[in-house]
């Protein structure tokens, strides 16, 4: 048996050893040994101008700024800025960085075995904000993202939308076109790039170590992909100097990510400008802004909750930013439908909707079958869960028979890839899933 103590003094490489080993299945969790407070005055960049606020901080990943699983409110901050200040973020691949090319499988399974009670996720943090305080809005805007040139996905056995297809797991390394925004999937077959951290978090109200998986009103695993380069997102604060992680990098994901990873990497330069908003209506979910729509977001262990969440949520995001009544708002709700899938596999599923900052702008327009631009499939049940699953495996099976691709590709690819929306539900009868895959991926059809 190891000791506590005993761990607490190994060295990084060491540690992962610990946590592979028989002895480490039932000692203490390993976290890698600080060997000294951080200095930050030498980790401001020199400023741009001769006043030198607000600053922009470094803040690299290494053991001493990164926690491989969990998000713990005790552990101290390892940057502390004011309202204002930029930081450049760092982050890690997923178990400590360990999963890169040349890590199998049965590697990434065992280490998920050692420790089953926490993430894969490496997070970056915790960032203190001075002035933060329970009930303010932590406003994070997203100034630059430029991932390594690496990617992965994984698939462990019995997670994913279908775990039948990968019973003993799969994993795919990718080589990233950062200059170019691109990654060859197979011969032939293109994916864009559209990098997004698929972890940003505060701390919970509630003190306490939490696994990284599950995402809530604290942000966390989100899996959102619209929050790439020039959004801002608005994150409820909780606890006293909010208590900012990220982690879980990915350079691109279909809506649903359904073999229950994205394009994985890390991201060379994670680029945030963090204000405070105080306000006198606490912020009760996460919202996101991009140039042109608010983003409103559901999530809960059943996709069902998740979808009334979401639809609340975008009731109260209308009469706030249009000015209008709760009937009106409905209407204008119905008329702009935008309502994608962001995630069903972390056990906590969500869906987002995208309402446009234009007035007047029409639903996004779901196809009920092939055309130029994709292959389309539709589905319809009482439970919305049902609905995304009956539409995600008619896409894997029509890709797989018209481009002549295993199942388990069309899988990985279609949750690369894939677009799955929700059709405008006015709260009775079948819910209905439009998912869509784009053709122009295979750059060599005809």
């Amino acid at each position: 048996m190891i000791s506590k103590s005993k761990l607490f003094k190994l060295s990084s490489a060491a540690c992962i050893i610990a946590l592979l080993s028989t002895a480490y299945a039932k000692s203490e969790p390993c976290f890698p040994y600080i060997p000294a407070p951080l200095d930050e005055s030498t980790m401001v960049a020199p400023a741009k101008t001769l006043n030198p606020n607000p600053k922009t901080y470094i803040l690299p990943a290494t053991p001493a700024t990164s926690q491989w699983g969990v998000f713990n409110s005790a552990q101290a901050p390892v940057l502390t800025i004011n309202a204002g200040d930029t930081v450049v973020v760092e982050t890690m691949a997923a178990s400590d960085n360990q999963v890169v090319p040349g890590t199998t499988i049965q590697q990434v399974i065992d280490m998920k075995n050692a420790a089953p009670e926490r993430g894969p996720h490496t997070v970056t943090g915790p960032i203190f904000i001075n002035g933060a305080e329970p009930g303010d809005v932590l406003q994070i805007h997203f100034n630059k993202i430029v991932p390594r040139p690496y990617a992965s996905n994984d698939s462990v056995p019995g997670k994913g939308l279908f775990p039948e297809l990968t019973p003993n797991g799969q994993i795919k390394y990718f080589y990233l076109d950062v200059k170019n925004k691109s990654m060859q999937f197979a011969p032939g077959i293109v994916v864009p790039l559209a990098p997004f951290p698929g972890v940003i978090a505060v701390a919970r109200a509630e003190p306490g170590i939490y696994d990284s998986i599950p995402p809530g009103r604290f942000g966390g695993n989100m899996d959102l992909r619209e929050m790439v380069e020039g959004t801002t997102l608005y994150l409820p604060v909780f606890m006293k100097g909010a208590l900012l992680w990220t982690g879980d990098s990915h350079a691109g994901q279909g809506n649903g990510e359904i073999d229950l990873t994205a394009i994985e990497t890390a991201f060379e330069e994670f680029n945030i400008t963090v204000d405070v908003i105080k306000q006198e209506q606490p912020l009760t979910w996460p919202r996101v802004e991009t140039p042109t729509a608010w983003i409103s977001v559901g999530y809960d262990k059943d996709l069902n909750t998740a979808f009334d969440i979401v639809r609340e949520e975008t009731i109260k995001l209308i009469i706030e930013k249009r000015h209008v009544s709760r009937v009106e708002a409905e209407k204008v709700m119905y008329s702009s439908w935008n309502c994608p899938i962001a995630e069903v596999v972390n056990g906590v599923q969500g869906i987002y909707y995208v309402l446009p900052k234009k007035p007047g702008t029409p639903a996004f327009p779901l196809p009920n079958a092939d055309n130029a631009e994709s292959f389309v499939t539709v589905a319809k049940d009482a439970d919305l869960e049902q609905a995304m699953k009956k539409a995600s495996m008619a896409m894997i099976n029509k890709v797989s028979k018209t481009k002549s691709m295993t199942v388990v590709d069309a899988y990985v690819l279609a949750s690369l890839t894939m677009d799955c929306r929700i059709a405008t539900y006015y709260g009775s009868g079948d819910k209905e899933v439009h998912c869509m895959t784009a053709k122009n991926l295979w750059v060599n059809s005809k």
